[in-house]
């Protein structure tokens, strides 16, 4: 036969072969004896291969046929008038993680510092503001985005079968079979198995005459597994159906599949070969390179990203302008790359200068001409001046400051500013040009004549913290309810600097004032829109506070989750108080206050003993005795359900003891898998709040090495053990 299979492939009877890839292609294919090479490769294979000749190394050898690599997806799609790049940076979440896309078989997901995202919402709260709150952007994700699916699971469980049909980790999934029944508070839900293209979804019925055929849903059915409130699983399932199997099996919703756009290398460059014309908001860039129409660039600040974007096809130019926002003055790098074409980074170096600002004399003004529309709260301000359109103004009671603030650019001679509620009585406005010269602020008087006629505010509000401050801004958290408006004022030492009125857009408003020195400061909040008692917080500008941290870290433990710090340094500190944020980054709350000890430095220590379901996020907030405080770096931490996990005797005979602590009762799925990760026993467990033990019965595996894995509340937990005979 071997000298037949010479003949056959010398003689020319076969040049090339149409082949498909085995299962397990990628190696070599031997072909035996008594096979039919012309049937078995015209005939059961297809795709791709190469046909390697022994003879050159031993005529003894068989002929061998290797698969060629498949064609790999593509590492660029196009969804929503968007491109998308697999690895493509899109930004970093409150807690500093990274978040980049993950493509796959031309699906679109969030890669979330190492792990699938679920909850899609984290693109909204990006620190680089990537994708602003709008309904183009929920368009967007709604449309081209794919939550956490079968696909993306470390384990694949699914297959088919000679029948035609999909199996779940070995097991046959019938189209149209029930799997069990959802008892609810407003009636009874049926779940069955239903094949959409492909794939395995979940449909209800919700209720008995619920005819519908498109109504698909796979919330229910871990709970209806775990029997929750008289829910039932038909008696198939009973024991066969984990929440495993459900989570790596069945699609919570259709995926999302996104145009692939092929993989194009530019020809040469771009290589930047000078940075012009830069200032504060703009530069003009040249570089070489061939069959580069468009650039994406990246302005970095000592190695971080601080301006990003990608410019409109320039065709065959070598020079292109950059616009962005105002960069503070100082040095920076320009990273470019290919943006149509796929190329290399290249970058330089490059320097903002302070601006040199040509201020021309005001004309024909600066005067207040009249006020108009006057209330405790507003004004109408008409005022003259020619080439006059932007301003600053205060509103005096006598000689004291009682409002404040800055237009911006105008495009009338008439302004409607709003402040803080004045008292009834004569005040002075005082205008100052700030975008011309003018010899004299302008001033003009007015009387505040009216009942007040706000009604005591419902709640709030009540100034919980500043969260953050600078020299011309800060935000605050405050709480309230239906408070649209909220009068502010920035004192020290009893006296007023600043004050104005803010509406609010969330419970975290931000302000802008004039610039503050360094130094510590009061801030007074009460409502404007409504009545209500000030109140009143303490916080720094540029304030160096005496108390140094490092090493501030949180971890789960059986009771909870426990944080601990280490105090390096500190000088008439007070005491820290613990903040934690809920999944979002949301729902801040003051969980406790831990005091300096008398030794002031050192480590301390504190425990959250009932922390929030799902990823915890904490903070320092370090407190001086004058009230002034900063606010630590945020650490993450994902509370276990199940810990303190142990398993003995190991190695084992008969059995195994399987014991942990859980933070909450329930039933939960144990699995046993061999080192190939095949499950080789399966059973049921109840568990209770607190510590647990749970013999295994072993027995009857055979001798080798084994993983136990317990799925319990969203967490699992994996130990390892020996069988021994």
């Amino acid at each position: 036969m071997k000298f037949l299979l010479k003949l056959i492939f010398a003689g020319g009877v076969v040049s090339s072969v149409a082949a498909a890839p085995n299962n397990d292609a990628g190696g070599m294919l031997p072909l035996a004896d008594d096979v039919n090479v012309e049937s078995s490769i015209a005939g059961a294979l297809n795709g791709s291969y190469e046909i390697r000749n022994p003879y050159a190394e031993s005529a003894d050898q068989p002929f061998t046929i290797a698969a060629a690599p498949a064609a790999p997806l593509a590492t660029r799609v196009s969804c929503g008038g968007r491109t998308w790049t697999h690895g493509e940076y899109l930004g970093r979440t409150g807690d500093d993680q990274p978040v980049n896309v993950l493509l796959k078989d031309n699906r679109i997901y969030l890669n979330w510092n190492g792990r699938i995202a679920d909850n899609l919402d984290i693109l909204y709260s990006l620190k680089e503001g990537t994708f602003p709150v709008n309904p183009a952007t929920t368009t967007l994700i709604q449309s081209c985005i794919n939550p956490v699916d079968p696909s993306t699971g470390p384990m694949n469980l699914l297959g088919t079968n000679g029948s035609g049909q999909i199996t779940c980790n070995g097991v046959a999934m019938p189209n149209g079979e029930r799997l069990g029944v959802f008892v609810g508070p407003t009636g009874n839900t049926y779940q069955f198995i239903k094949y959409v293209d492909g794939l395995l979804r979940v449909k209800i019925k919700q209720g008995e005459t619920d005819d519908r055929e498109e109504n698909y849903s796979m919330e229910l059915l871990v709970q209806t597994i775990q029997r929750r409130d008289g829910s039932y699983m038909d008696a198939k399932w009973v024991n066969v159906l984990t929440p495993d199997m459900v989570n790596g099996c069945f699609w919570p919703t259709s995926p999302k599949t996104a145009t692939p756009l092929p993989d194009n290398n530019c020809a040469s460059g771009p290589a930047i070969s000078n940075i012009t014309n830069i200032t504060q908001t703009a530069l003009t860039v040249a570089f070489t390179g061939s069959g580069v129409n468009s650039l994406k660039w990246r302005i970095k600040s000592g190695g971080t990203e601080v301006r990003s974007g990608t410019t409109n096809d320039f065709g065959g130019a070598t020079s292109v302008n950059l616009s962005y926002n105002s960069l503070t003055p100082g040095g920076y790098t320009l990273e470019i790359e290919g943006n149509n074409c796929t190329s290399g980074v290249s970058s330089r170096s490059f320097t903002v200068n302070e601006p040199v600002v040509v201020v021309p004399n005001c004309e024909n003004g600066p005067s207040v001409t009249s006020i108009t529309g006057i209330t405790p709260s507003s004004a109408t301000i008409n005022y003259g001046g020619s080439n006059l359109r932007v301003f600053s103004w205060r509103i005096l009671q006598g000689s004291s400051p009682v409002a404040s603030g800055r237009t911006g650019t105008l495009t009338s001679n008439t302004t409607n500013l709003t402040f803080n509620y004045l008292q009834n009585g004569t005040y002075t406005f005082e205008l100052k040009a700030e975008d011309c010269i003018a010899p004299a602020v302008a001033t003009r008087s007015f009387n505040v004549s009216a009942t007040d006629t706000r009604t005591s505010c419902k709640r709030g509000p009540k100034l919980e913290s500043v969260v953050s401050a600078g020299e011309t801004g800060l935000s605050f958290l405050f709480d309230g309810d239906e408070v649209y408006a909220i009068d502010w004022k920035i004192k020290k030492d009893g006296v007023t600097l600043r004050q104005n009125r803010v509406a609010p857009q969330s419970n975290t408003p931000y302000i802008d004032y004039n610039l503050l020195e360094s130094g510590t400061y009061a801030l007074e909040i009460q409502g404007g829109s409504c009545k209500s008692t000030p109140t009143i917080a303490a916080f720094g500008v540029n304030v160096q506070l005496p108390i140094y941290v490092s090493n501030f870290e949180g971890k789960a433990v059986e009771k909870g989750v426990e944080l601990s710090w280490n105090v390096v340094a500190e000088e008439d500190g007070k005491e820290f108080e613990v903040l934690r944020f809920d999944d979002r980054m949301q729902g801040e709350k003051s969980l406790g206050k831990v005091s300096l000890t008398d030794q002031r430095v050192g480590k301390y220590n504190f425990l959250d003993e009932n922390p929030l379901p799902g990823i915890n996020y904490y903070q320092l907030k370090q407190i001086d005795i004058d009230g002034t405080f900063t606010k630590s770096k945020i650490v993450a931490v994902n509370p276990d359900v199940l810990v303190g996990s142990v398993i003995s005797p190991n190695p084992a005979q008969d059995f195994v003891n399987f014991q942990f602590s859980s933070r909450k009762a329930g039933t939960s799925d144990v699995t046993i898998y061999n080192l190939a990760g095949q499950p080789v026993s399966s059973s049921t467990i109840r568990i209770s709040e607190g510590k647990n033990t749970h013999r295994i019965n072993v027995k009857k595996l055979g001798s080798g090495h084994y993983f136990m894995k317990v799925s319990h509340g969203g967490d699992d937990t994996k130990l390892r053990f020996i069988k021994v005979d």
